[in-house]
Parts: C-alpha cells; sequence; structure tokens
C-alpha cells in the first residue's frame, strides 16, 4: 500500500500536470503550485520569483501570503549571496531553524519573519528562471526529506514557464547574436553537444570560459543602452582577435559570454582566460573611454566532469565564485565543483 501522504502528494502533483498541459498561459500553473504548495505543507508564505529577462531583476509572479504592496515593490537584483548562489549553481537553501542561521536568514526572507523556509532554483536547460521560496512561523517545519518534492513544484513551474515562452522559439533559435554578431545559446548547446560527443569518441578534451562584464549595469545606467551594445560588440572584437578558428564564442545572457575552446586541457584553459582577463583590464573601450573588467569561471572536459551538465555547472560555480572573490578574477577547479576548492587566478580588484 502507498502511504496516505504519499498519495496527498501525487494527487497535488496530478492536478497541477494536467493544468500544465491544457493551459496556454503560465499564471494558472503558478496559481496552482502556490495553493497545492500551501495545502500540502500549511505553509505561512509561498511565492514563485521570477528574473526578468531584459533588466535582470527579481520580480515576484506569484504568491501567498505576501501583502500586495510589498510584491509591487520588490525589486531586487541579483546578487552574489544565498540567492545569488541558488540562481548560479541550482544549490538549494534550507534554513531549518532561523534562530541558528541569523545571516543567512536576513539574505532569504521575504517579507515576514520566519522558523523554517526553502527555496530552490526553477531552471530551463541549466538556465535560472528563478525561484520557488516556502516559508513556515515554525522551526523544524521543513527537513532535508521536503527538498526533493518542492523541487518537483519548481520544475514544473520552469516548465510551464517555457512552454509559455515556446512563442518565442525562432528567436531565440537564431544562430547569430544580433548586438555582438557571435553565436547564440542555442547555437553553443548544438556546438557543445558535438563537442561532447567527439571527445568522448576520440578521448579529448575541451574547456568552457564563461565570463561576464563586471560594471555592465553600472554602464548602462550611466551612459545608456547604447554605449552597453558598443561595449559588447568591441567585447566580442576582442574574442574573436583572440581565440583560433576552430573554437566558438556566443553571448550566453545579456553581459555574460561563454567560450567553447576545443582540444583545450586545463593549463591552456587557464593560460587563455587569464590573458583575455588582462588584456580587458589594461584597455578601454568606446568612445566613452571605459574602463571595465571580467569575472571568469572555467571547466574542461573530463577534468571537471563526465558529461556536459557537470562541466557546465562546474564553470558556473567557478564564475560565481570570482565574483565573489571581488570580480576582475579567473577561477576554477581541479576536479568537479563539489570536490575541491576553487583555484583563483588573480585576486587584482579594480574599482568599478
Amino acid at each position: 500500500m502507498i502511504e496516505t501522504a504519499v498519495v496527498s502528494r501525487l494527487h497535488q502533483l496530478s492536478d497541477i500536470i494536467g493544468s500544465l498541459k491544457n493551459a496556454q498561459q503560465y499564471e494558472p500553473v503558478f496559481h496552482l503550485i502556490i495553493d497545492r504548495i500551501k495545502r500540502l505543507y500549511r505553509c505561512q508564505t509561498c511565492a514563485i520569483i521570477l528574473i526578468d529577462p531584459k533588466t535582470e531583476y527579481l520580480r515576484i509572479e506569484n504568491s501567498s501570503g505576501l501583502s500586495f504592496t510589498f510584491c509591487k515593490s520588490f525589486r531586487t537584483m541579483m546578487t552574489t549571496g544565498e540567492i545569488g548562489k541558488l540562481l548560479w549553481t541550482g544549490d538549494p537553501i534550507l534554513i531549518s531553524d532561523s534562530r541558528i542561521e541569523k545571516e543567512r536568514t536576513r539574505e532569504v526572507q521575504l517579507e515576514k519573519p520566519f522558523g523554517s523556509c526553502v527555496a530552490l532554483q526553477i531552471s530551463i536547460n541549466q538556465r535560472a528562471r528563478g525561484y520557488l521560496y516556502v516559508d513556515s512561523v515554525d522551526v523544524g517545519h521543513f527537513t532535508q526529506e521536503d527538498v526533493p518534492v518542492l523541487q518537483m513544484f519548481a520544475d514544473i513551474a520552469g516548465l510551464a514557464l517555457h512552454k509559455y515562452r515556446l512563442q518565442e522559439k525562432v528567436k531565440r533559435l537564431e544562430r547569430v547574436d544580433p548586438v555582438t554578431g557571435l553565436g547564440t545559446y542555442a547555437l553553443f548547446i548544438e556546438k557543445v553537444n558535438e563537442s561532447y560527443n567527439r571527445a568522448k569518441t576520440f578521448e579529448e578534451s575541451f574547456a568552457l570560459v564563461i565570463f561576464d562584464i563586471d560594471n555592465f549595469k553600472y554602464i548602462v545606467n550611466t551612459f545608456g543602452p547604447d554605449t552597453g551594445n558598443d561595449l559588447l560588440k568591441e567585447i566580442a572584437d576582442v574574442l574573436r582577435s583572440r581565440m583560433r578558428g576552430v573554437d566558438i564564442a556566443c553571448r550566453y545572457g545579456i553581459d555574460e559570454f561563454v567560450l567553447l575552446l576545443f582540444k583545450t586541457g586545463l593549463d591552456d584553459a587557464v593560460k587563455f582566460a587569464d590573458g583575455l582577463r588582462i588584456f580587458i583590464d589594461e584597455n578601454i573601450f568606446t568612445e566613452k573611454k571605459i574602463d571595465s573588467a571580467i569575472s571568469v569561471g572555467i571547466s574542461v572536459y573530463p577534468v571537471n566532469g563526465s558529461d556536459i551538465d557537470e562541466v557546465i555547472l562546474t564553470a558556473k560555480h567557478a564564475l560565481f565564485e570570482a565574483q565573489r572573490a571581488g570580480r576582475n578574477t579567473v577561477m576554477y577547479y581541479r576536479s568537479a565543483w563539489y570536490q575541491g576548492e576553487p583555484v583563483a587566478v588573480s585576486a587584482k580588484t579594480k574599482n568599478l
């Protein structure tokens, strides 16, 4: 016999999946997710918080237990704190006793104090779209056993959002980014799969270099979006001039780039990445004479993982650590990210 609690959870999920099959919008699915979590866990607060793809600010898309005023005024930047780490790496946040973990509680809490909480990444194809937040007034209300169940709700939210955004498929599948002239994320996924299959067959290596522009938001806010685009174009030109013809450079996000370096080991990848960091650090860009810098994360197959997901995730962890270390830094791991500490190539930091 299946336990009553398990049956209850399956019924909750069944309702949501039925809505997911038939709904053309993601809002009804989000509403059901919030409602079912509230019923299942009798929590104080439940919220689905998404990343605005245009601004990269976080916004509360659907919630229960939060005031309208709080939701309307909530506009938080992605940071390198607990929520930033969750969004970059996908590591769940579980606080069983807020009295013990006061600093983490301060970073995670929304409108109301809580006794325990869980926050889980909402993602599509290894790209964070936001997070699911649930809290309770009771200490110990959430335990490690609740994390995989709540992660299922978060994954369904990601699927609902992905289904809705399929109408943008043609735009996303363009192989050339209109601003930089580099490849798109879709092209990167295609090429990294090809590289992985070849590397696995012929026992080769390849490297991923992911970086973002440290002061990009400041540049856009100060000089305007046109100057921001000019900077992106010039960074793209730098990549073209420094990369081999066989390598691939793609735009990964608003101010993020990912490079695929074929037949490249860890030492050569680190040397290339730090050379790129130094070049950008020592030069100025656009007619506004902009002084910029980059934070870089590196991973290499098979040193940092046995499959594509592990290699990408290790590079993202390394980039997160580079940002947290003070930016203008290259970081990498000597094995999978969860098996050791990150290594910094340079910790030189500008006052950006």
